[in-house]
């Protein structure tokens, strides 16, 4: 009878053992094993828009991969093709433009707010996190009005220089400066918390030197912050490049459409079963941005995290 208790002992002994092993494993890996699985979902999207990419036409479809090899023809007609180029050429222009003048306001904007006190001040910074909650689609018929009353004020038949008119140039400016405004309230308030997070002393120490306020900004404070503004740089760009109702919205030729907008042009205009030249197109379009994004991400991490934590 002692002997069947100890060995029941022993038993209830191991169980809980590898029941307290158990809950200590997914304690330390639990979140990585979350984090895998959520990054596989992810991923696969793109992982299976790749694959049809290269597949020859009308194999997309099919459950065997490859029977014939791997065909890159769909990239090289893409590649090849000039107006597919132009469309990506019109997204870096209007992403980067709109990129650099949010940074570019923000860097100026969010010093004036660190540093100046004015009146008004904390009223302009809830005013700036109530435009961050506001829902951009609600900014689009004005957008079009306004868009369709200053290109309408333009003079057709002007050239400025090369191919370019006048209409075409002004809509260039006009989709850089919407893209440019969309992200300044975001910006502002990173920006604003990278600055807080700067000693003034330094600025202090610069002027004793004969520095006027400017030089103190852009010699001292602004090489500082540089990290916070390649974060407020690469995620308006990402959102510029990302961006297809606004371009859609504002956007009147079709020497000027982005990349994402003349994506459903191209859609609509393929005949057939012809769904890989389309994710080819796809993932040539995301090649930019991953690209930007991979080379500064350094800086962008630590742009964030920096701004949130000292600030």
């Amino acid at each position: 009878m002692a002997t069947n208790v100890s060995q029941t002992e022993s038993l209830v002994g191991h169980g809980v053992e590898t029941t307290s092993r158990s809950r200590s494993w997914w304690s330390r890996n639990g979140a990585v094993v979350l984090m895998v699985g959520l990054c596989l979902v992810l991923l696969f999207p793109i992982f299976y828009t790749f694959i049809t990419s290269l597949q020859p036409r009308g194999f997309g479809n099919s459950v065997q991969l490859f029977r014939e090899g791997i065909y890159w023809g769909h990239y090289e007609q893409l590649l090849s093709t000039p107006r597919f180029m132009r469309n990506i050429l019109n997204s870096g222009i209007t992403s980067v433009g709109g990129a650099l003048l949010t940074t570019v306001t923000c860097a100026l904007a969010g010093y004036a707010f660190s540093r100046i006190k004015f009146g008004g001040r904390r009223g302009l910074l809830l005013l700036l996190l109530g435009m961050i909650m506001l829902p951009g689609i609600v900014n689009l018929i004005p957008l079009y009005r306004l868009s369709s009353d200053l290109l309408g004020s333009v003079p057709n038949g002007v050239t400025l220089f090369g191919d370019t008119s006048a209409r075409q140039f002004v809509n260039y400016l006009l989709v850089i400066g919407v893209y440019g405004a969309f992200g300044i309230p975001f910006g502002v308030w990173v920006m604003k918390s990278f600055y807080d997070s700067i000693p003034r002393e330094l600025e202090e120490a610069a002027a004793v030197d004969g520095a006027t306020p400017w030089i103190a900004l852009l010699t001292v404070i602004i090489p500082i912050s540089l990290p916070g503004l390649v974060a407020v740089f690469l995620t308006n760009f990402v959102f510029n490049w990302n961006d297809f109702l606004t371009a859609s919205m504002l956007i009147r030729s079709d020497e000027l459409k982005t990349a994402t907008v003349a994506l459903l042009d191209f859609q609509n205009q393929l005949t057939g079963n012809n769904s890989e030249l389309l994710n080819a197109a796809s993932i040539l379009i995301m090649i930019p941005g991953i690209v930007i994004f991979l080379l500064a991400r350094n800086a962008f991490f630590r742009g964030f995290v920096e701004g949130a934590v000292k600030g």
